[in-house]
């Protein structure tokens, strides 16, 4: 059954569209005279001309206003500061307890016993930065993102009946070899049948189609609105717009998860007759119906499903003692990371060994690689780990629970270098380049890296899509694009190596011949030097997933050195 979907549109909220606003300035036709406008203000929602918006400016009352190019509004915008229960009011108060925005009049109606009660102008003080903000964006997000997965599903679904169809026309053909007398009826009867079902069911897919496409034009209207507002709005009318378009948001969500549990994976199957000597026709075509492989959550049920991520940050490292390899000997440990389910990984560039522990830091086996291994990262939610080669152009696939190279893939470059692996992409590096691939070892793009001579020894990818890598004493920071973040160069970090990076997207340098580490903010200033001691000549390093441990390729490599962090 089709579900509709009318009562979500993108005008629902809309105050004013671009259509709906004067042409002519405002303040002007009230004193009778007719100006061209060119300006909007977001916050007194009035038009203004060109001599209005130089008044505007230097007013007193309306110099801090945001003001906007008519021409660059988006087509619906919804800015109202108004209570929707009572229009003539403005949303002045923040209710903390209940975490909703009211006007004066809700206030001592709804909010006579709340504690927690602010002005909106002191609440929404750096709306946009903050973590509701956000979380409202990436709702947007996950919802354009769901459907899009749902509009892929049907389109394959469709595009699987399709196929199903050819092949039961090529299966009735064959049967119509064998009973060629009786053939022309029955045919004409069932390839009837057949287009009767596949229409209505590919009808029916059309429509959850087209309930999909409202709900997409509806996320991206609020989309756009969440947009103009970053980059034109107030604090005030970024915070308040979060709290008002936040039940379209989850009206909009809920139809997602209708549509959803309404879906099935239909298919078409072709029942032979098994009696060709008492043949009355030649089979049917019948559906299968099979619960749909796409699995949605709402935005809420994801939030509450993730792992908890500790924001734990790290201001001191204590040795606690070096892993027994139980005989086996390290010569050069250069790169080194630890799985979802806490497996140990180091490789060892001069052994040509990958080596393996448990959670419990025990010595379990190691295996041989067919190259130099350089540098190790485990691939997030998967078991797999990828290995960059130091003096080969192939990077290594390692099946981590059957402690094997799954496969190898042969890249466009001589060597590689430091390697890092996000839950979406493998980010390899070569001289003056990093190449980025897909969880497959299919190349997707190229970054330039700062400078052409630049070989990226280490790489580590923020939460935000910056890259952080490491080139003799220094530290890099660039964009998914390739521009500069900044460059990190202290006098007293010698030989930077391995890269690490928080929760909060803190980064931690090994510094090899200074002997410590440094840990920076996510703009590249020195925060802190965390250890000093027990550090010799160290190649790599990382964290536990609960960062309460860290694991250093000590003595060159040759040792496996476990610390506690605090």
């Amino acid at each position: 059954m089709s579900l509709s979907v009318l009562h979500v549109k993108p005008t629902d909220t809309v105050l004013r569209s671009k259509d709906m606003i004067a042409k002519y300035c405002e303040p002007c036709t009230a004193r009778n005279m007719t100006q061209t406008a060119f300006q909007w203000c977001t916050e007194c929602e009035e038009t203004l001309c060109s001599e209005c918006t130089e008044a505007h400016k230097v007013q007193k009352m309306s110099r801090s206003h945001h003001l906007v190019d008519i021409c660059k509004l988006p087509k619906n915008i919804h800015l109202s500061n108004n209570c929707s229960m009572h229009q003539h009011l403005p949303l002045d108060y923040f209710c903390v307890d209940h975490d909703i925005v009211c006007c004066k009049e809700c206030l001592p109606k709804n909010h006579r016993v709340c504690k927690n009660v602010t002005s909106t102008d002191i609440a929404s003080k750096s709306s946009k930065q903050s973590e509701t903000f956000l979380n409202f964006k990436e709702q947007l997000c996950f919802i354009l993102e769901a459907l899009e997965r749902l509009n892929t599903n049907r389109k394959e679904n469709c595009s699987r009946i399709e196929q199903e169809e050819t092949l039961i026309r090529y299966q009735i053909a064959k049967i119509k070899e064998n009973i060629i007398q009786r053939l022309d009826f029955l045919e004409e009867s069932l390839i009837y049948q057949l287009t009767e079902l596949k229409n209505k069911d590919v009808s029916g897919i059309k429509r959850q189609e087209k309930d999909i496409g409202d709900l997409v034009a509806s996320t991206n209207a609020q989309k756009e609105v969440l947009e103009f507002i970053r980059d034109h709005g107030s604090e005030k009318q970024a915070f308040i717009s979060i709290y008002t378009s936040k039940p379209i948001l989850d009206v909009i969500e809920n139809k997602v998860k209708e549509l959803t549990e309404s879906f099935v994976e239909t298919s078409l199957w072709f029942v032979e007759s098994v009696s060709i000597e008492n043949l009355t026709d030649l089979g049917s075509i019948e559906w299968k119906y099979t619960p749909s492989s796409v699995s949605i959550d709402t935005y809420k049920q994801r939030q509450s499903q993730a792992p908890v991520v500790l924001k734990r940050q790290v201001t001191s490292i204590t040795h606690l003692f070096d892993i027994d390899l139980k005989g086996e000997k390290l010569e050069g440990a250069t790169g080194i990371t630890i799985s979802d389910n806490n497996t140990l990984i180091f490789c060892d560039v001069i052994t040509k060994k990958l080596y393996f522990c448990d959670e419990n830091d025990t010595y379990l086996s190691s295996i041989c690689c067919p190259y130099d291994p350089w540098d190790i990262s485990a691939i997030p939610q998967t078991t797999t780990a990828v290995v960059s080669c130091a003096y080969n152009s192939y990077i290594l696939f390692v099946d981590i629970n059957g402690r094997k190279i799954s496969k190898q893939i042969q890249l466009k470059q001589k060597g590689t270098d430091g390697v890092s692996a996000t839950k979406d992409e493998i980010f390899v590096g070569a001289k003056g380049k990093i190449h980025v691939l897909d969880l497959c070892g299919n190349l997707k793009r190229t970054i330039n890296a700062q400078k052409v001579e630049h070989c990226p020894g280490f790489i580590s990818v923020c939460s935000n899509g910056n890259i952080c890598y490491s080139f003799n004493h220094d530290i890099y920071c660039i964009t998914s694009n390739g521009n500069t973040v900044f460059t990190y160069t202290p006098p007293n970090l010698r030989q930077s190596r391995d890269i690490q990076i928080d929760d909060v997207d803190n980064i931690y340098v090994l510094g090899r011949d200074s002997q410590n580490i440094h840990k920076l903010t996510s703009s590249g200033t020195l925060e802190d030097i965390l250890l000093k001691d027990n550090l010799c000549k160290p190649l790599a390093f990382c964290y536990n997933k609960k960062r309460c441990k860290i694991y250093i390729a000590n003595n060159n490599g040759k040792t496996i050195s476990v610390f506690k962090t605090s």
